[in-house]
């Protein structure tokens, strides 16, 4: 799995952006949509186990 850290793309706003792999893509994409519901729902994940931790081993 690659990790990112901090990324500047000095590229201005023209609607793209980058890829892991270097690769541009518009911000409207489907790629990058996905990229934002998969962190939503990793986000809230981590807050119901938060909210729920001691209650069960098995989550």
């Amino acid at each position: 799995m690659v990790r990112l850290t901090r990324i500047y793309t000095r590229g201005g706003d023209t609607g793209d952006t980058s890829l892991g792999d270097g690769a541009r893509v518009p911000k409207h994409a489907l790629r990058v949509a996905a990229y934002g519901t998969v962190d939503e729902a990793n986000a809230a994940i981590g807050i119901a186990r938060l909210n729920t931790e001691g209650e069960s081993d098995e989550m």
